[in-house]
């Protein structure tokens, strides 16, 4: 931006101040119908949305926008990674006597007053029209407090919901991949450069990253803004130590949403009291298994349609899908909780016409989360108002819904509670607004006729002009005998008199003249002249008591900011749970049996996502691993089992599925089964599937072992694991000694495990462990072909069909003749003759690779051409034989 000259506008110099103080941001400058940026932001965002770029009389380079297209734009620059700052007029232009026109200096009579309304970025977003509805947008704030642990705070401004936790080194990622900030505060070293690990961390979240002053993250001043944002003298009453390193992040994340948000005396009457996350309270799913899990999204396309997420999301209210995401990215571990909602969940699947109740009034409820969130920071639309009325309305509906059913009693007695409060808003919003209103407020139509007197006095006013002009049109035209005299209107000029040309000659002499066209001349009178005062008068006096009014209904919102909330959370969840027990009553779920014992014993279970696309084609499985007094079969105490078949069969879905439905069990769902026992897990972990991360230096099977080192250093007794063909990405050799060790400490630890595996060799493992079982996946040979019947049943198999799947893949035919050549030469080369492994020892060690695997100096013998080699190269040869067998 180039300096401030003599020849600057008083609104460039206007402009210049405020890019002062927002310079990091691109500056949205409004100068009547458009937002103009000047300098280099002209530059940037011409270059970034293809505006087209133009030179002011001065030589400064200007770009804009028309303002009532502002979100689209702002979309585009929040997706580019832009911070926007929105400097609005604050005055009506016309009342300060500074048209449009002439804030940029074009000979106004006084500057139009501006200020910044708001600093717009990827954290801090509440318009409906810039957020998805069933995603959070948290804004995330970290302070390392040592090398190995860090605090972290987490705040939704258009929702409130604020958290705050401590973490260690290795569990920050994986809680911030879980909640997914769209944008990371940290505390600006002395140096200026984001440190390492920060930028890691903000790499790895793909968000958008912001320095703020290290002081705001300091304790001193992190207490302060946190006590006097909250009106309290300590946080102890939120659980929270006055010394505690959380306190620094959390205070860091209230500055900056006060610095970018308008807030009423200082503080964001919508955000919520900090709440603290315990690891320990939920069912922890790392990013790789929300990834494996296809938990929210596909890998394969990376939509949510496919996902767990979009097969079970028929929630009604946009608050509900929310929540959905959010109780199945967190499942609980506490069991009285999950039976809780195992309760609810019975009461409405047992009672069809509770049910369809809840389906019928629960859409009437709108996103009264996000519409409080924009009353709390003064950027309510006449619409939201409106939507709040209707959804508050909804309250006693839904209560008498739940009333006398002892499972819902807790969400009864909450609507109960709040009814008082809300419905005065209910009966005011009601009476004051019109059932369709406007999208803004610009030309009014929000409130009713007859909801007050001096907004009914300036509209009758305004109605009554068109009888008048028509009257007083009829009374010039019989005064002058010109009988093509008009009296019209437009925005421009005003009121006016139109005569033709021709007819002109005609005017009386108290006709002025104010506008001349090509073959009509425009006139006024003081009569008309008087009359135009009055109506334009009465139309600017009918917007402005509008506002008025509007502000009132908005300060009456915002008295109820808690009730609000609340009202959300209990909606919220109410809709959770009856999507469940929609999906319980029309797919056939069943309630689990939660025990504290790590068990899984699921009896034709089916995957939760393909049992809806393949309906009645899906092929149901059993799942049985530790035992408990609680369990369907006790007598059987395998935790871990391998899984060995064909590819294309159906072992990756299996294992997949042992997964979803413990996540499901936790989160208070139904599941899709017959009957199950589920074990309380702590943790789930996958290794499924294979990713190159090229941009970290790590190959396919470096991350296979990355992944696979998480789960042997932090799985416990009570985690499940799941493992999808480990060791594929190296040498047989090599894969194979990996996979057999792997599974070997697996079973050692004896946590429930589904191990799925192309290595036969390692179903012998259930000869040296007796807590490990051997499962297939069975298939039927007919007339050279195979038939997948992707049914699980006990035993190993030795064959992995790989060439028939190549077959059907489409490969050419001869490739696959040759590759069935291949196999029998190899097969009959490799093939044991009298393997057997050792007798179990104290640390099993069988011999299985010594005796399966030939020996490389057997295979340079037996390659060797004996016939064209001298005696020394003979010599040489055994030399270097000798040599290998002795290393």
């Amino acid at each position: 931006m180039s300096n401030p000259t003599a020849h600057d506008t008083p609104a460039m110099r206007q402009y210049r101040g405020f890019k002062a103080k927002h310079p990091d941001c691109l500056l949205l400058f409004r100068m009547g119908d458009f937002y103009e940026l000047f300098y280099d932001d002209a530059r940037t965002i011409s270059k970034a949305l293809g505006l087209t770029l133009t030179q002011r009389t001065e030589g400064i380079p200007m770009a804009g926008m028309p303002y009532h297209q502002l979100d689209i734009y702002l979309r585009r620059l929040l997706t580019q990674g832009f911070r926007v700052a929105v400097c609005d007029q604050i005055e009506d232009p016309t009342a300060s006597g500074a048209a449009s026109g002439a804030a940029s200096g074009g000979g106004a009579k006084g500057l139009v007053q501006r200020d910044v309304t708001r600093v717009v970025t990827p954290g801090t977003l509440t318009d409906e029209s810039l957020l998805d509805e069933g995603s959070e947008n948290p804004l995330a704030a970290v302070l390392f407090t040592d090398d190995e642990h860090a605090s972290v705070a987490l705040a939704d401004l258009s929702t409130g919901r604020f958290t705050v936790a401590s973490l260690s080194g290795s569990e920050i990622r994986d809680e911030l991949l879980r909640q997914r900030p769209t944008e990371l505060l940290f505390a600006e070293p002395a140096d200026s450069k984001v440190p390492q690990r920060v930028r890691t961390l903000a790499e790895q979240l793909n968000c958008s990253l912001t320095a703020r002053p290290a002081w705001q993250f300091r304790a001193a001043e992190s207490l302060e803004t946190m006590c006097k944002q909250f009106q309290v003298s300590t946080l102890a009453g939120f659980g929270l130590d006055d010394n505690d390193p959380v306190v620094g992040a959390a205070g860091a994340v209230v500055a900056y949403l006060l610095e970018t948000q308008p807030a009423a005396n200082g503080r964001l009457a919508h955000l919520q009291p900090p709440t603290r996350f315990e690891r320990s309270d939920h069912l922890v799913i790392d990013p790789t298994s929300l990834r494996s899990l296809e938990i929210e999204r596909t890998m394969r396309t990376g939509e949510i349609t496919g996902s767990l997420l979009g097969t079970l999301n028929d929630c009604r209210t946009a608050m509900g899908k929310r929540l959905l995401r959010h109780w199945l990215c967190f499942p609980l571990r506490d069991r009285p909780r999950i039976e809780q909602r195992q309760d609810i969940v019975a009461a409405i699947l047992d009672d069809p016409i509770f049910s369809d109740g809840l389906a019928k009034y629960l859409p009437g409820v709108q996103d009264v989360q996000r519409i409080a969130g924009r009353i709390a920071i003064g950027r309510p639309s006449p619409r939201d108002l409106v939507a709040l009325g209707q959804s508050a309305g909804q309250l006693h509906t839904l209560r008498d819904l739940l009333a006398e059913r002892p499972a819902l009693k807790p969400m009864c007695d909450a609507l109960t509670e709040l009814a008082g409060s809300l419905d005065e808003l209910v009966e005011r919003f009601a009476k004051a607004c019109v059932d369709a209103p406007p999208a803004h407020l610009r030309d009014g139509g929000l409130i009713r006729d007859g909801y007050d007197a001096t907004l009914d006095e300036y509209r009758m006013l305004q109605r009554d002009a068109n009888q008048w002009l028509a009257q007083y049109q009829a009374r010039l035209i019989t005064e002058t005998g010109i009988d093509r005299l008009k009296v019209g209107y437009n925005k421009v000029f005003g009121y006016y008199i139109e005569l033709s040309q021709a007819q002109s000659a005609k005017a009386p002499p108290h006709f002025a003249r104010k506008q001349t066209l090509k073959n009509a001349e425009r006139y006024i009178t003081p009569d008309l002249k008087e009359f135009e005062n009055k109506v334009l008068s009465a139309e600017s006096k009918a917007i402005a008591r509008e506002q008025e009014l509007f502000a009132e209904l908005v300060r009456l919102a915002a008295d109820r900011l808690t009730a609000l909330q609340r009202y959300a959370q209990t909606i919220a969840e109410l809709d959770v749970l009856a999507n469940f027990a929609r999906r319980a009553g029309k797919f056939r779920y069943v309630r689990p049996t939660l025990v504290d014992e790590p068990v899984l014993d699921i009896v034709a279970g089916r995957h939760p996502v393909l049992d809806e696309l393949l309906a009645d084609k899906f092929v149901p499985n059993d799942i049985c691993l530790g035992s408990s007094t609680a369990s369907l079969r006790p007598s059987v105490p395998s935790s871990l089992a391998l899984i060995t078949g064909p590819n294309m069969a159906g072992k990756s879905t299996f294992i997949r599925q042992a997964a979803l439905l413990t996540l499901l069990a936790h989160t208070g769902s139904y599941i899709p089964a017959e009957s199950a026992t589920i074990g309380l897990t702590d943790r789930i972990f996958t290794r499924i599937g294979a990713s190159d991360e090229l941009h970290a230096g790590q190959s396919t099977f470096m991350v296979e072992m990355v992944e696979t080192a998480n789960i042997c250093l932090n799985a416990s007794p009570h985690s499940l694991v799941i493992l999808d063909e480990i060791g594929r990405g190296t040498s047989t050799l090599d894969g194979l000694s990996l996979a057999w060790a792997i599974a070997e400490h697996l079973a050692r630890f004896r946590g429930r495990t589904l191990f799925a595996t192309h290595y036969h060799e390692l179903t012998q493992l259930s000869e040296l462990f007796d807590n490990v079982a051997n499962l297939h996946v069975t298939v039927r040979e007919w007339e050279d072909e195979v038939v997948f019947l992707h049914r699980v049943s006990p035993g190993a198999t030795d064959r992995s069909y790989g060439i028939h799947v190549a077959k059907i893949a489409g490969l050419p035919p001869e490739v696959v003749k040759r590759a069935n050549q291949l196999m029998q030469q190899f097969e009959l080369h490799t093939s044991p003759t009298n393997a057997k492994p050792q007798a179990a020892r104290a640390d099993p060690q069988p011999s299985l690779f010594t005796e399966y695997m030939e020996h490389p100096a057997t295979t340079k013998l037996r390659e060797a051409d004996l016939n064209t080699l001298t005696p020394l190269q003979a010599f040489d040869l055994l030399r270097q034989l000798q040599k290998e067998l002795s290393e």
